[in-house]
């Protein structure tokens, strides 16, 4: 079965006043916008709104802000529900052919690009003709179902299908979904997505501390002007201060540097929320976010060794520098080149997942142990024979790959 390229979104309500779907905010968007965003990253292109006469909303006002959005890429039409055009409103649905199927969800439903995509591909696998629905377990709908477009037009008169609707059962993680019932409900409801971001999250540190501190924090930062590429620049200013602190040399100032590297690593955090709750992710965000990471790490290196020259000497800082300095060089000329990314090349290897390791936050929190116990010089010898050691074995790793693809071929 071929995934709905098409989504019919029915506004309508009990109480016929559903402007705060449009006016309030969840994590910085609307409610609507963020279900046609959502439902767009689930790879929706065409999207036929059905609005009940007795709605009162401003449809074209509505209508333009979303299409004037840098973020929609999609196509965009309003249709008053009425039973006497219905008919003619229906028009779009009747040219798809019956073999399509139709993503159709009520505006009231708050949910994940992940639930939506697992919802999808979970009712293509079973293949099946009939009117699927998510089910809760108190046997209510959760406002999102697939169907063929001849059971679109029942739908959208009674709100309700000619047909049984057969429940799909997902498989998760992404398995967060509310419908909003009325305006006090927003706030909950705002905790409750941002809480269901922390599945974005990998690392241990990312997991267990760092979403701690960077949730709440990104739940500010998404209802500010700030863009995600912007976060970034800003964590660029934390890891220069951290740099600038671990170059005065003495212990406080190391310990200061240490919370402000940690700082980093939470604030790293950030800038993802604040790109996927704002639907802001782009290629050019994660490239711009390696770069300063790595613009972070030369400024936390030299701002240790810097620090240890002033309390060992120029040469007790300049020796495991200069191997620090060789080593990682060599480590990211093998792990970033020729394919890019972190260790792209060694993709399904035991070593990839070691390379993720050290190439992760997590290693923010070792540099913090030697800070407060006042060896950061301790840390700089470490750092510079064990990146050499390292980078000997990236490349005796690397070597026996290419040796093993050539004698494949």
């Amino acid at each position: 079965m071929t995934p709905p390229k098409t989504a019919i979104i029915r506004v309508t309500s009990n109480n016929k006043d559903v402007s705060f779907l449009f006016q309030t905010k969840i994590a910085g968007l609307s409610p609507f916008k963020r279900l046609i965003f959502s439902l767009q990253r689930a790879g929706i292109n065409d999207f036929l709104i059905f609005q009940e006469k007795t709605v009162l909303v401003d449809q074209q006002e509505i209508e333009k802000k979303i299409q004037n959005d840098f973020r929609f890429k999609s196509s965009f039409k309003w249709n008053t529900l009425e039973k006497e055009s219905l008919e003619k409103n229906l028009n779009p649905i009747n040219l798809l052919s019956e073999s399509d199927i139709v993503l159709i969800v009520e505006s009231d439903l708050v949910t994940t690009t992940g639930l939506i995509k697992d919802f999808i591909s979970t009712t293509c696998s079973l293949g099946t003709e009939a009117v699927t629905g998510l089910i809760s377990k108190s046997n209510h709908s959760d406002g999102i179902y697939l169907a063929a477009p001849s059971s679109v037009k029942d739908y959208l008169s009674y709100g309700s299908f000619n047909k049984t609707v057969t429940p799909v059962n997902l498989p998760g993680p992404w398995l967060y979904r509310q419908r909003i019932k009325n305006l006090q409900s927003i706030q909950a409801i705002e905790k409750k997505i941002l809480k269901e971001h922390q599945l974005h999250y990998k690392q241990f540190m990312d997991i267990w501390f760092n979403s701690l501190f960077s949730i709440p924090i990104s739940s500010l930062l998404v209802k500010t002007f700030l863009t995600p590429n912007q976060v970034t620049l800003l964590g660029l200013l934390i890891g220069m201060a951290a740099g600038f602190f671990f170059a005065q040399g003495n212990y406080w100032s190391g310990v200061l540097g240490g919370l402000l590297l940690a700082a980093t690593a939470i604030w790293d955090c950030c800038d993802g929320d604040v790109a996927r709750l704002k639907f802001m992710e782009s290629g050019f965000g994660e490239k711009l976010d390696t770069i300063c990471d790595n613009i972070t790490n030369v400024l936390i290196f030299t701002g240790i060794m810097l620090g240890v020259a002033h309390t060992s000497g120029l040469t007790q800082a300049m020796i495991p520098f200069l191997l620090l300095v060789l080593g990682g060089g060599w480590i990211f000329s093998l792990i970033y080149f020729p394919k890019g990314g972190k260790g792209s090349f060694f993709k399904k290897t035991p070593i990839y997942s070691i390379i993720q390791i050290l190439a992760s936050r997590n290693f923010i929190y070792v540099i913090f142990i030697f800070c407060v116990l006042g060896k950061l010089d301790w840390f700089l010898w470490l750092a510079g024979i064990g990146s050499n050691i390292f980078a000997l074995y990236i490349y005796q790793a690397k070597r026996k790959i290419i040796i093993s693809t050539i004698n494949e071929t």
